[in-house]
C-alpha cells in the first residue's frame, strides 16, 4: 500500500513538475515589440490586446495606461517592424468556433473508426461483439482515459467491460485490447516515418528517431508472431521454463496473440490504411492550429502529431498532462520557429502557441469522452449488480 502511495506521489511531483516548466516557458501576457532593421529589440512593451491580434490594426491597452492605442503591423519609415506576440488566454479568447467545430467533428469521425477497428479484432477473434457493443466500450474507455483518469486507466476499464461481455473466453477478449494497442502505436509510427522524410533535412535527429523505434517496435511485433525468430530466440522454451502459474499464463496469452497470425492480411490492411484514417485526427488538430492562428503547416502536423501522441502516451502523468502539453510545445516551438525566419524568439512565440493548442485540443477531447459516461450510467442501469464495474478508474 505504501509503495503505491509513493508511487502515486511521485507521479504527482513529475506532473507538478512538468508544469511549472512548460508554463514558465510560455507567455502569459501580450505584449508588442519594435524590431529594428537589424532584426534586434528595440523596445517590448507589455499590455493586454483588445479584441483580434492576428488584424492589421491591433488594439492594445499598455500595463499601467488608461487609453488603448491602435497598432499597425506596416514597417517605419525608419524600417522598424512590429511584432505582436499574444499570451496564451489571448489565443484562446479568439477562438475561430466554426473551425474549432470543425476539428470536434473530424476527431468523433476518428474515434469511431479507430473503435471499428477494434471490433473487427474482436470479430477476427472470433468472440460475437456486435459493433455497437464494441463502439460503447470503446467510448467508455475514452471516458476513464480522458475525464476520471487515474491508476487503472481506460484501456483495463474496456477489458472489465468485454470481460465480462465475453466470459467463456476473458484471455482473447482482453489480448484484443492489447493487439489493438500495438496497432494503434505502429500506425502512429507509420505515419509518422512517412511524414519524417519531409522533416528528414530541417530535423535529422527527430526524424531519425522515429525511424528507430519505429524498427524497434516492428521487431517486437514479429517475435509475436514470427515461427521462425521464435525458435531463433527460444521463445517458447523460454515461457516452458517459467513457473507454473505465470508460464501457463503467459502461454495462453501467447496462444490468444497467435490466433491473430491467420489475419495478418487485415491487420496488415488497417495499418496500410492509417495515414487515410490518422489525417482525420492531424486535420482535427490542423483546424484547430488555425482556429487559434497558430499557423504550422499541415505537412508538419503529419510529422509532429503522431510523436506527440507516442509520447503523451507514455503512462506517468493522469492522461498524459504536462507531457503531452510538453511534447507539443517543444515540436510546434521547433517546427513552427522555421516559418518564423529573422523573429526574435521566435520559438517562445511558437512553444506558447502550441501549448494553447495541446490544452484546447485535450479539453475537447474530455469534452467528447463524456459520450463514454452516459453509456456508463446507461450500463449501470441495465446491469445494476454489477456496480463495482463503474465506481471509476481506481476501483477493483
Amino acid at each position: 500500500m505504501k509503495k503505491k502511495v509513493l508511487i502515486a506521489v511521485l507521479k504527482l511531483l513529475i506532473v507538478a513538475a512538468l508544469f511549472g516548466v512548460i508554463f514558465y516557458a510560455i507567455d502569459w501576457q501580450d505584449s508588442y515589440s519594435r524590431i529594428s532593421p537589424e532584426g534586434e529589440t528595440v523596445e517590448r512593451i507589455g499590455g493586454q490586446i483588445v479584441g483580434p491580434w492576428d488584424q492589421d490594426t491591433v488594439r492594445f491597452r499598455a500595463d499601467g495606461a488608461s487609453t488603448v492605442n491602435t497598432l499597425q503591423r506596416t514597417t517605419s519609415s525608419a524600417g522598424e517592424s512590429l511584432l505582436i506576440s499574444p499570451g496564451f488566454l489571448t489565443y484562446l479568447k479568439n477562438l475561430d468556433l466554426a473551425l474549432f467545430a470543425l476539428g470536434a467533428a473530424l476527431f468523433f469521425i476518428f474515434v469511431v473508426i479507430i473503435n471499428s477497428r477494434w471490433w473487427y479484432l474482436l470479430r477476427a477473434n472470433g468472440l460475437g461483439v456486435r459493433f455497437l457493443e464494441a463502439q460503447r466500450f470503446g467510448w467508455i474507455g475514452l471516458f476513464f482515459s480522458n475525464v476520471l483518469p487515474g491508476a487503472t486507466g481506460g484501456d483495463v476499464v474496456k477489458a472489465v467491460y468485454i470481460v465480462r461481455r465475453c466470459s467463456g473466453d476473458k484471455v482473447r477478449a482482453v489480448v484484443s485490447i492489447v493487439v489493438d494497442r500495438i496497432m494503434g502505436v505502429l500506425s502512429l509510427l507509420f505515419v509518422g516515418s512517412l511524414a519524417s522524410l519531409l522533416a528528414m533535412e530541417r530535423f535529422p535527429m527527430f526524424a531519425s528517431t522515429v525511424w528507430l523505434i519505429g524498427a524497434g517496435t516492428l521487431v517486437f511485433c514479429f517475435l509475436l508472431i514470427s515461427p521462425g525468430l521464435r525458435r531463433l530466440l527460444c521463445f517458447d522454451a523460454l515461457v516452458a521454463r517459467l513457473p507454473g502459474r505465470i508460464g501457463n499464463i503467459i502461454a495462453e496469452l501467447d496462444r490468444a496473440v497467435l490466433h491473430y497470425r491467420g489475419h495478418l492480411a487485415g491487420i496488415g490492411g488497417w495499418i496500410l490504411a492509417s495515414p487515410l484514417i490518422y489525417t482525420l485526427f492531424v486535420g482535427s488538430l490542423f483546424c484547430m492550429d488555425r482556429a487559434l492562428g497558430v499557423g504550422v503547416s499541415l505537412a508538419d502536423y503529419f510529422f509532429i502529431v503522431p510523436v506527440a501522441a507516442v509520447i503523451q502516451g507514455i503512462p506517468i502523468a493522469p492522461a498524459g498532462w504536462g507531457i503531452g502539453e510538453a511534447a507539443y510545445g517543444a515540436l510546434i516551438g521547433k517546427f513552427g520557429a522555421a516559418t518564423l525566419p529573422g523573429v526574435p524568439g521566435a520559438e517562445q512565440l511558437m512553444r506558447t502557441r502550441g501549448v494553447a493548442l495541446s490544452v484546447l485540443h485535450r479539453t475537447h477531447v474530455a469534452a467528447w469522452s463524456l459520450l463514454g459516461g452516459l453509456f456508463v450510467l446507461i450500463d449501470r442501469q441495465a446491469h445494476p449488480e454489477d456496480g463495482p464495474l463503474t465506481r471509476g478508474p481506481g476501483a477493483h
